[in-house]
């Protein structure tokens, strides 16, 4: 296997290990659906696959974009294609409102790609820092996004939830929409492997006008969105092509490929959009005549209305029989219908056939409001409706087949914690491990509760606030400021700062796909919060944005103070070195491990994050600052936990929150104490998982001390 010297090496393309969909067609819809349900091994392989046929389309469809040489020129160049305006006949209301709800999967899941670009394997990087610094700058309060979600309440469009199975069914959306909206989220699995594509998707985002700026830029209630997507996209340009030109100085022997792919990934962008601008395009100029389209919205019905209608006659013929004979009879139905009592020819809105639709009504519910107003277009013998407009017939979709996990779980078997730290660390290369992963974090946490008795049975707030406060309380009194000489010489602190290295150097790694968390199908507030403050943890132990705040970068300059040099973290070199004990492996493998499976394992990852911002406070880092600044090692990574770990505000308050958030919405949903006590239950197992796994690494720490001192 050749050896990869950066986390973001253009070679890591060929160390992705699953393409079992390979030359394999892909279903956009059911794509977009599972890649929202966080199904990381049965999809990933046909994610992969659907953003290379992507490329290949967008390398045949702009060949003179992608065959420049790189200059710094080049790379100011490199804008979208000009957008045809829509006819000035086709910017009418119904247009715009459809236009909206089109759009809305690819709106929704923007800038998904990028929400992964740092994980902990990558993230004190330079070109991860930058780029995650445009990711916070673009979804800051998630603006564009609620503006959306507004717009869509302004025009009364109701939209299922983004990440159920029936937002990915509604063929009211041209599948033209879900391909982009599938495309961008495909493109989050892999941040690493495709990181130059994503440049130029990202590099495409910030300039292409969205299909309602292109067709619609005067729309009054769309002015807010607009306004603010030009506030928040723009200025993000140079920062954007700063990162681009860096990530092309560090590779110049690959530049030119790399050239080639960030533009590959600029037209894929491009094809996306200029797909759904065209039919939109020609959606809008197509039109249906009222009878058709009602004559469609009843054929879809058909099967649900069969067999409720039996003492109902229309013409002196039973309903019934009218239905067993449609379609083919259909023109001559409706002429019946619309003949009949049900329809008041003078004042068609006042048919008895509407009234049937309302409250206490035998069809109320049977049509919805859009559907409603197609009737009504009938009724009153409209102009043409336009296609869009009309539901166009469930259409099948093939599945993805599932794996079969049995044969990665016996490929890792016998991997110790080490050598499967390097295949956790970097799942995005080997999602084969994700199986081995959610058993690993399932054992430990079962072992865990075997011997970590609660401390309380019956959960409330109160008990949780008089718990964690108890240990804080503790851990401050405990603490008692240096007196004299510290009874563990430098010698040993430098080992032990050594000896850590596999855990601080992914600090923050436990949260580091929390993003899965917004598709949880539990989409209450309160787990949008959560959600919100984990990845503020995770975004904090980063840096946000700023290496210089990066607590891996911190402690990696904390190793080159004390003259320790180790391997890159990410890489193979890093588990083969020889100054690690095996035992340092054991925490950070588990952390990696219940990393992968957040939402699964929630009310764990919970317990574990209050144990970890908990850790951070009183006597334990107090007594290493005061014994670190005696022999003159720098405190830096221990001072910031001591701060962003506070009680009042910080990390331990944001962890308790979130728990008591959960076990709120918990108890609205359940209104069961019971259900309550069983999640605490987890919630306390992730807590003491902690102490329980990092135990072994903790008893023997001193007791390798020795005997390597003795060894040397």
């Amino acid at each position: 296997m050749k050896k990869i010297k950066h986390p973001f090496d253009p070679e890591l393309i060929q160390l992705y290990s699953n393409k079992e969909f390979e030359g394999k067609p892909i279903n956009s819809r059911h794509l977009f659906y599972q890649l929202n349900q966080n199904n990381k091994l049965n999809i990933n392989s046909a994610a992969y696959q659907f953003i290379v046929q992507g490329l290949e389309e967008a390398k045949q469809k702009y060949p003179s974009f992608i065959n420049a040489n790189y200059t710094v020129a080049s790379l100011a160049n490199l804008t979208p294609l000009f957008v045809n305006p829509l006819a000035n006949t086709l910017l009418v209301q119904h247009n715009f409102s459809e236009c909206i709800k089109q759009y809305a999967p690819v709106q929704l899941t923007q800038p998904c790609w990028l929400q992964n670009i740092s994980q902990i394997s990558c993230c004190q990087e330079v070109i991860a820092v930058q780029v995650m610094h445009i990711y916070l700058q673009l979804t800051k309060q998630n603006r564009l996004q609620n503006l959306y979600l507004a717009l869509l309440l302004a025009e009364g469009i109701k939209t299922p939830i983004l990440h159920s199975f029936h937002f990915s069914q509604q063929t009211d959306i041209s599948t033209v929409f879900f391909d982009f909206s599938a495309t961008q989220l495909a493109f989050s699995r892999f941040p690493r492997v495709f990181f130059a594509e994503i440049l130029g998707v990202t590099l495409a985002y910030l300039q292409l006008p969205t299909l309602i700026e292109a067709y619609f830029p005067n729309a009054q209630v769309a002015l807010p969105l607009l306004k603010q997507q030009k506030l928040v996209l723009t200025p993000q340009l140079a920062p954007l092509r700063k990162s681009i030109t860096a990530y092309l100085n560090l590779f110049p022997q690959h530049q030119q490929a790399l050239w080639q792919r960030i533009q590959q990934g600029f037209c894929l962008y491009q094809l996306r959009m200029q797909q759904c601008w065209d039919q939109f395009n020609s959606q809008s100029s197509e039109f249906i005549s009222p009878q058709q389209a009602v004559s469609q919205l009843f054929k879809q019905k058909l099967q649900s209305a069969k067999g409720h209608h039996h003492n109902i006659k229309l013409q002196g013929k039973p309903l019934e029989q009218w239905f067993a004979e449609l379609p083919e009879n259909n023109e001559s139905f409706l002429q019946a219908l619309k003949q009949s009592a049900y329809v008041d020819k003078e004042n068609p809105l006042n048919s008895h056939l509407l009234k049937l639709f309302e409250f206490n009504g035998p069809m109320f519910g049977v049509f919805d409001q859009s559907e409603r107003r197609i009737i009504e277009n009938w009724l009153l013998d409209n102009k043409p409706v336009n296609k869009t407009a009309c539901y166009q017939g469930k259409q099948t979709h093939s599945f993805i087949p599932l794996i079969n996990n049995e044969q990665p779980l016996k490929k890792y078997a016998n991997y110790t914690n080490r050598k499967l730290y390097y295949y956790l660390l970097n799942a995005d290369l080997f999602p084969d491990v994700l199986p081995v992963a959610k058993v690993k974090a399932g054992r430990l946490l079962k072992f865990t509760s075997l011997f970590n008795p609660l401390p309380f049975k019956h959960y409330s707030h109160q008990q949780l606030d008089d718990f964690i406060q108890n240990i804080y309380q503790t851990e401050i009194a405990n603490y008692q400021p240096l007196k004299g000489k510290p009874n563990i010489s430098k010698q040993a602190y430098i080992w032990g700062i050594k000896q850590i290295a596999p855990m601080i150097l992914i600090d923050g790694c436990w949260l580091q796909n929390c993003h899965s968390l917004q598709k949880s199908h539990s989409l209450q507030k309160s787990h949008a919060e959560i959600y919100q403050i984990l990845f503020s943890i995770y975004a904090d132990e980063i840096g946000n944005g700023q290496q210089q705040q990066n607590h891996c970068y911190i402690f990696q300059q904390l190793l080159k103070s004390l003259s320790i040099t180790v391997p890159p973290v990410f890489s193979k070199e890093f588990i083969q070195h020889t100054g690690f004990i095996n035992s340092a492996f054991d925490l950070p493998s588990y952390m990696l491990a219940l990393s992968l499976h957040s939402e699964l394992f929630l009310a764990e990852l919970l317990g574990l994050n209050m144990a970890i911002e908990l850790s951070g406070l009183g006597k334990s880092y107090q007594q290493l600052v005061d014994e670190w600044s005696y022999w003159g090692i720098n405190t830096t990574i221990a001072d910031l936990h001591i701060s962003i770990d506070n009680y009042s505000s910080g990390h331990t308050f944001l962890a308790k929150k979130a728990i008591q958030l959960y076990m709120d919405d918990l108890l609205k949903r359940t209104a069961d104490n019971n259900i309550l006590d069983k999640h605490w239950q987890r919630i306390y197992r992730g807590y003491a998982s902690l102490g329980f796994v990092g135990k072994r690494f903790k008893l023997g720490l001193p007791v390798y001390y020795m005997l390597n001192k003795v060894k040397s």
